[in-house]
């Protein structure tokens, strides 16, 4: 709150207008009739979750889901990144284009992925990184064929990935590429919106510091505006990939 200036006065002059004292005691939660938000996936496990986010991510989102685990995590990244800067197109002959991936420099995927075994004469991998600045990075991005950044939970029930911005992830990765890779270890799955959004009402009343920006992302770019028929790659990535990491 030290932060916050003027927060008193501003407050009192709201309570002056309002011709009331000031509220300064916390407002009660009326108990719910229904819990339902709560009960909705509550009795499964890791891998019914698993099960139900990777049905999910293949019949609604048209997105992929790949089940992996972390000694063949960088393998499997590879050949995901590969597909998607492969070009079909490419005649007989034909020398191959060196397309590029970005990768968030989050420390924890970076345990994880072996990033010089990703490159080849073919695929270039730039790491975000914040000693540039805004501009280098945003550039990099916006060239980039895919990019690949650390989910910090996973919605079984609508196939949602959540993301919390940070310097050394920033939104770009996951916005800006044709195509958006998602490493994410299975012990972070849960139900529903329900479970993700109580973790950050935790960590608010824990006093800790919250993220700048806080990305829900459920497969591809789309939308159903007109007549009800389902466009993919309509205002961001064309393509998503949701890489579980089975033994984490």
């Amino acid at each position: 709150m030290s932060q916050i200036h003027n927060r008193d006065a501003f407050l009192d002059n709201i309570a002056e207008k309002l011709g009331r004292p000031r509220q300064t005691e916390a407002v009660t939660r009326p108990a719910l009739k229904y819990t339902c938000h709560k009960e909705v996936l509550a009795d499964h496990n890791q891998d019914e979750l698993k099960d139900v986010l990777v049905e999910y991510t293949h019949t609604a989102l048209g997105a992929h889901a790949v089940v992996t685990n972390k000694d063949e995590l960088t393998a499997t990244l590879a050949k995901v990144c590969e597909k998607y800067c492969l070009d079909e197109n490419l005649a007989e002959g034909e020398t191959a284009a060196v397309e590029e991936t970005v990768l968030s420099a989050d420390q924890r995927l970076l345990e994880l992925v072996n990033v010089d075994a990703l490159r080849s004469d073919t695929h270039k991998i730039h790491v975000w990184d914040p000693s540039l600045g805004y501009a280098p990075n945003i550039e990099i991005a916006e060239r980039a064929k895919v990019g690949v950044v650390f989910a910090e939970q996973a919605l079984a029930e609508s196939g949602t990935m959540v993301l919390y911005s940070n310097p050394a992830q920033g939104r770009a990765i996951s916005l800006l590429p044709e195509a958006s890779v998602f490493i994410v270890p299975k012990s972070t799955l849960v139900a529903r919106l329900t479970q993700a959004t109580a973790v950050l009402h935790e960590k608010a009343k824990q006093g800790e510091r919250m993220p700048s920006c806080v990305n829900f992302i459920s497969g591809p770019s789309s939308t159903a505006d007109i007549e009800l028929i389902k466009v993919v790659g309509v205002h961001g990535p064309v393509y998503a990939t949701y890489i579980i990491i089975d033994d984490m």
